[in-house]
């Protein structure tokens, strides 16, 4: 019995143990909270912190992926656009070079052309048409392909621009490819595409103007010849000569000669060919008359303005006092006074020839001939050839006359004309020529 009660004392002693008690202060429970809530947020933070960082690095990677395509889309843009540029500035190479060639061919006719007029133009001075003043047309400047082109504005610019072609003036500059370029505000230099198609485009209007001014020159020649072969005929006309028949091409004679190349155009090609082509002929139509009139005793035997004291035709002779005929006219003048000869031509007769008294006969072209009679003195020779205003005597009144006077005679194959009519074309071609 004894035995059996001993082990309560220690049964007491661990209930003892058992329902101790600790006591926490409200400071140390508050500063647990606040530690525990600052792992938590740590842990949330750096929980964010790495999951947001994953996405910002995947924004940025995706962000530069998009930019590195966008760059290879620009250079594919920007080498499209090279070779579209190149393709260009090969086609306007090819564009400048035939125009070049065409330039170049306009050129050359050109040149042709005003060799044409330089030609026509001699030829109406030396038969005195034109004055020898007349200004020809300004040559239009000469290009050739490959030669540089020069124009106001244009330093030198090669037409045919040999190899790497240029891109066109649209091409655009990469800033700091080259380390040049141009200041903000300043204005861009004008490209050598631009320069050149201006030059050229200079060049075109300088030939087409001196293009004109040729057709000009001879659309004024044509009218300068029709003018006058209009007042040669009209002077013809006066003398009651056929002026067809005189100023009919004539078969030469003598040494001259050689191959005949006649300058002949189609009319179809434009204005200045059909112009030269109806000028030529109107030319040597108009030369022609121009040398019958100056083989026509058109001039006045005396200097100065004589009264006629008898007109050709019938009138009463001074002598017999009846109806007679006169086969010239009288100039009342004083002895002495000079007698000109009115038309180049070769002296027939220079003696003392009957009623005539004191006569010298000139035979001109076209079967032409005068005569000057009564004269007092003879100053030429027989064979003598004469100039029109050659002196050929003096006036007198010898043979059959009454009185100092010239007695002035037209011929025309030994039967005499009046005189007048050939007085009156002379004086209506000077007063045209005034």
């Amino acid at each position: 019995m004894h035995h059996q009660s001993q082990p309560a004392p220690a049964l007491s002693a661990i209930g003892l143990v058992s329902h101790k008690t600790y006591t926490l202060r409200r400071s140390t429970m508050l500063a647990g909270l606040a530690w525990l809530a600052l792992s938590t947020a740590c842990s949330g933070g750096a929980g964010w912190y790495i999951l947001s960082r994953d996405d910002l690095a995947a924004r940025l990677i995706a962000r530069e992926t998009s930019r590195q395509y966008a760059y290879e889309d620009r250079i594919s843009a920007l080498r499209a656009d090279i070779d579209r540029y190149a393709s260009r500035a090969l086609l306007d190479q090819d564009g400048v070079e035939s125009r070049v060639d065409e330039l170049a061919s306009r050129q050359a006719e050109l040149e042709s052309r005003q060799s044409l007029v330089a030609a026509l133009t001699d030829t109406m001075q030396s038969n005195g048409l034109m004055p020898a003043a007349a200004k020809l047309p300004l040559r239009s400047q000469v290009i050739k392909p490959g030669e540089p082109i020069r124009a106001s504005g244009v330093t030198s610019f090669a037409p045919i621009l040999p190899g790497k072609p240029t891109p066109a003036p649209e091409t655009p500059s990469l800033r700091g490819a080259d380390g040049g370029g141009w200041q903000s505000g300043e204005t861009p230099p004008e490209p050598p595409a631009k320069r050149v198609d201006a030059a050229l485009t200079k060049l075109d209007g300088a030939m087409a103007r001196t293009s004109d001014a040729q057709l000009a020159a001879l659309k004024d020649m044509d009218e300068t010849l029709a003018a006058t072969q209009k007042r040669l005929r009209s002077a013809l006309a006066e003398t009651g000569l056929d002026a067809d028949r005189l100023a009919a091409p004539a078969t030469a004679t003598g040494g001259m000669g050689g191959p005949l190349i006649p300058v002949k155009l189609d009319s179809s090609e434009g204005a200045f060919a059909a112009t030269l082509n109806a000028l030529q002929p109107r030319m040597a139509s108009v030369i022609r008359l121009r040398g019958v009139i100056d083989q026509l005793p058109l001039a006045r035997p005396m200097a100065g303005d004589h009264d006629f004291t008898s007109n050709f035709g019938y009138r009463t002779d001074p002598f017999t006092r009846g109806l007679a005929m006169h086969t010239g006219v009288d100039f009342r003048a004083e002895t002495g006074s000079p007698i000109m000869a009115t038309a180049p031509g070769k002296v027939v007769a220079a003696e003392y020839n009957g009623g005539y008294g004191n006569m010298v006969e000139v035979e001109h072209a076209n079967g032409l001939s005068t005569r000057y009679a009564h004269m007092s003195a003879i100053s030429v020779s027989i064979g003598q050839m004469v100039k029109a205003g050659t002196v050929v005597g003096r006036v007198g009144t010898t043979g059959r006359s009454t009185g100092p006077h010239l007695h002035y005679e037209t011929r025309i194959n030994e039967e005499p004309v009046d005189p007048t009519r050939f007085l009156r074309a002379g004086s209506k071609l000077l007063a045209n020529a005034r």
